[in-house]
């Protein structure tokens, strides 16, 4: 006897919903990372007209011209998390679809609404590589930024260190 098996078709490894959670996670790793500096800032009493991250250069100069190791490790991390900030901002503003290619292997693309008809902002096609290298970037710069901050805001000689111009 033979007995048909129902056939099914096969899940998708990426569903909007995990696509969007992919998309919270790197974003809430970038806010970690911003707040963090952002504290930093208002703490050495930088300059906040345009928001906290305003004086973020300024911040880097002054660990840059720091003699504490941990400033210099600690303005390599901003530096590189810098690196990804128009990264982030293209997240923040984008809509998220799934495509599949002919293996029925999923494709993030991140689509843009053009600022006006001149405005090339391309829309981005995501592998599952990229999208795990950007998250463990976003992990590990967010954690690292905020605990490297952390430590530092409790070491009172080097705050008002920092803070001279």
């Amino acid at each position: 006897m033979s007995e048909t098996l129902p056939l099914a078709p096969a899940e998708p490894r990426l569903d909007l919903a995990g696509a969007h959670q992919w998309l919270a996670q790197v974003l809430v790793n970038f806010a970690k990372a911003e707040q963090a500096i952002g504290r930093l800032c208002v703490s050495l009493d930088l300059p906040i007209k345009n928001g906290p991250l305003g004086s973020v250069n300024e911040l880097r100069e002054r660990l840059k011209a720091s003699d504490d190791r941990r400033c210099h490790m600690l303005e390599k991390r901003i530096a590189r998390w810098q690196m990804l900030r128009p990264v982030r901002h293209v997240l923040a503003h984008a809509t998220l679809q799934i495509l599949f290619d002919e293996k029925r292997n999923p494709i993030l693309v991140t689509r843009h609404l053009p600022l006006d008809r001149n405005d090339v902002t391309p829309d981005r096609v995501w592998t599952e590589a990229e999208r795990a290298e950007l998250l463990r970037l976003a992990t590990n710069d967010g954690r690292s930024i905020h605990d490297q901050i952390r430590n530092l805001q409790t070491d009172a000689k080097l705050l008002a260190a920092l803070r001279l111009p």
